[in-house]
Order: C-alpha cells, then sequence, then structure tokens
C-alpha cells in the first residue's frame, strides 16, 4: 500500500522548528522516520509549471511532456478528462481570485474560492459576451474551471494555479506581444465581473471574489491511466493547512493522521509505503513491518532531518 500525503513536507524555512513538534504530535510516525528508507527527489515548479502532487499524479497518469514543454501543461487534459484523440490542446481557464498586495499582485489557492455551480453560472453568462467577441472560445467544465480554445499561434507558457497561488504574478504573467489577445479578453472579462451582484453576495459570506482567469495546460490528451487504485490511497488531510501557512492547523491534522491511518497501519503489521509531498520536493518512505523476528534486533538509525529540514 502506498500511503500519498500531498502537503506532509513543510516548507524548508518552518521545516526545523514542526520537525521538533512530530515526536509528540505524531509518535508513531516519529518511531518510523529514523529506520525507513528515504528516497527524496526535488522539483522546480517555475520551470515544471506544477507541484510535486500535480507531477506525481502526471507520472502515475502516463503523461510524457513534448519536448520543451513544461511537466504542468499535462494537467490541462488530465483536469478536464479529455480522450485521447481530441485534435486540440487542451487549455483550462481557472477562475481565481487576484489579490493586489503593496507592491504585487498574487493569485490565491484555488480551493479557498469555494464557488458554486449557480455563482458559477452566473459569471459565465456575464463574461459570454466578452468571449463572443474575441478570437477565443470557452466551454465550462465545472464550477471551477472553463476549458479554452486558443487562437491559432497562441501557445503561452503558464503554470498550474496550485504552482502560482501565493507567489508574485510577474514571475509568470506574459507581457509579449503575442499574449495581449488573452490579456484584452481578460481585461473585459474583468470590467463585466466588477460589482457582479454574485461577487458582492459572496464578499458578505467572506468569500474572495471572483475577479480574473487563470490560464494554463496546454498538452494533447492521452490514454491516462488511473492515478490512485487499490494500492494507492491519497489522503490531503494536511494539504490546505501546508497552502495556507496554518502550522497550528497542520499539527493539528498530522496528529489525527497519527492517531488514526499510522496507527492502524502500525498494528496491521504489513510493509507500506509513505509519499511525503511539498511544493517543490518529494520524500518516499518505505516502512518495513515490526516482523516478530524483527523486534530482537536493532533498528538501523538515520538522520531523517536531513531531508525534512533542507538548507534555506
Amino acid at each position: 500500500m502506498l500511503i500519498v500525503l500531498p502537503g506532509a513536507l513543510p516548507p524548508a524555512p518552518y521545516a526545523a522548528e514542526l520537525a521538533s513538534w512530530v515526536a509528540t504530535r505524531a509518535p508513531t510516525l516519529h518511531a518510523w522516520l529514523p529506520a525507513a528508507r528515504a528516497t527524496a527527489e526535488t522539483l522546480d515548479p517555475a520551470r515544471e509549471g506544477c507541484t510535486a502532487f500535480e507531477a506525481w499524479q502526471l507520472r502515475r497518469a502516463g503523461f510524457s511532456p513534448a519536448p520543451g514543454q513544461p511537466y504542468g501543461a499535462g494537467m490541462g487534459p488530465l483536469r478536464a478528462q479529455a480522450a485521447a484523440g481530441d485534435p486540440e490542446p487542451v487549455w483550462l481557464a481557472e477562475l481565481v481570485h487576484l489579490a493586489l498586495g503593496s507592491d504585487q499582485v498574487v493569485l490565491l489557492p484555488p480551493d479557498a474560492m469555494g464557488l458554486t455551480a449557480d455563482e458559477s453560472n452566473l459569471l459565465w453568462r456575464a463574461a459570454e459576451p466578452a468571449i463572443a467577441d474575441s478570437d477565443f472560445r470557452m466551454t465550462p467544465l465545472s464550477p471551477q474551471r472553463w476549458r479554452v480554445h486558443l487562437p491559432d499561434g497562441l501557445t503561452p507558457r503558464s503554470g498550474t494555479p496550485d504552482a502560482v497561488a501565493g507567489h508574485p504574478l510577474s514571475a509568470w504573467w506574459q507581457t509579449d506581444a503575442g499574449f495581449r489577445p488573452w490579456r484584452r479578453l481578460l481585461n473585459d472579462i474583468q470590467m463585466a465581473w466588477h460589482e457582479l451582484p454574485v461577487n458582492d453576495a459572496r464578499a458578505e459570506r467572506g468569500l474572495p471574489p471572483v475577479n480574473g482567469l487563470w490560464l494554463y495546460g496546454g498538452a494533447h490528451a492521452w490514454d491516462a491511466k488511473p492515478v490512485t487504485d487499490e494500492d494507492v490511497r491519497v489522503i490531503d488531510a494536511l494539504d490546505r493547512p501546508h497552502r495556507a501557512g496554518d502550522w497550528a492547523a497542520w499539527l493539528d491534522a498530522l496528529a489525527e493522521l497519527d492517531a488514526t491511518v499510522f496507527a492502524a497501519l502500525a498494528a496491521e503489521d504489513q510493509p507500506s509505503d509513505l509519499l511525503l509531498l511539498g511544493t517543490d520536493r518529494s520524500v518516499r518512505l518505505t516502512v518495513n513491518p515490526d516482523g516478530f523476528w524483527r523486534r530482537w534486533l536493532p533498528l538501523p538509525k538515520k538522520d531523517w532531518k536531513a531531508w525534512w529540514s533542507p538548507p534555506v
């Protein structure tokens, strides 16, 4: 059994401090860490255009990027569940909130939006005239995203919303002339959404208004394999507090995981692998069971903090 844990690896600036809490909040995990075999990998979200969890999903699904294409381009057809043989590359537009700071614009994490189908339909109807007057075509796929058909010759380089969220958009936003038609359409849609009643109602409920679209994807669909099966279990309890930087909530979620999932695995006395994922790195732990004969042997000790707390 492979247990996949998005958000299990804190960013380097916080990892050392949080490591000191693992023993008390997650004793089962803490007992495994020095004895488990660890295989670490790093990933550059700026280059690959996706997070480590998304890269794992794409590998599991059998995606191979085209030459020069960022790995995250595959999240377009994967999220759209596009069929192999679709003649067009699959681009998606995520309905997002662009937060204006004192000196930069950042994208809020997509799961902070909480969009309903009714809200998305109202936003779609408000945006339809601008879309119809452009060279782009769009189709709603779900409350949070639409499929986009780009004009011929436009092939922007982008990253997924999860890879981009929280980082200055200046590092991702294309300013060349070829991208101007998308910028013009986005500006028209933003104007249509400004002071839209649906956004006012969201603000009254403490939710961020939808004030932008984030374009990403661009790969052709392939015959994707299932990402999970009976031997793979994804548990995302740590993911949201990780991306929000809420480390108190993260520790609470870790304690709950340890008391339920990890303790149950230890009681079953079966070998398991844990895939711990951060934004830009992953560590696969092979946890051997403490079978009867092993309980009489000293466990090898490894310096797990070397990969848990990388240099800042």
